[in-house]
């Protein structure tokens, strides 16, 4: 008796395995029944990196995070220093 008690919310920290597991299977299968169509999608996949500049995105990306983390660590510290500063008034 195999019986699985899983829900599929339950497995909590796995389920990006089991879906990346589930799409691996999905795309050997794939690529076993149509290598045509497999071919020509991968080649469709890469010229299309090659011409949108993921580079230059993830690149500005970064930068944005970086701009923005000082302004927002300085809010969450101001908001921390008035938080401990109203428990101290509280009694």
């Amino acid at each position: 008796m195999d019986e699985t008690n899983e829900s599929p919310r339950s497995g909590g920290c796995c389920d990006w395995q089991k879906t990346v597991e589930d799409l691996s299977d999905r795309t050997q299968q794939f690529i076993r029944e149509e290598p045509g169509k497999a071919v020509g999608v991968a080649v469709f996949a890469g010229l299309l990196l090659t011409v949108f500049p993921v580079g230059r995105v993830l690149g500005a990306l970064v930068r944005l995070i970086f701009a923005l983390a000082r302004p927002l660590l300085l809010v969450l510290g101001a908001l921390k220093i008035y938080e401990e500063f109203e428990k101290k008034q509280k009694p």
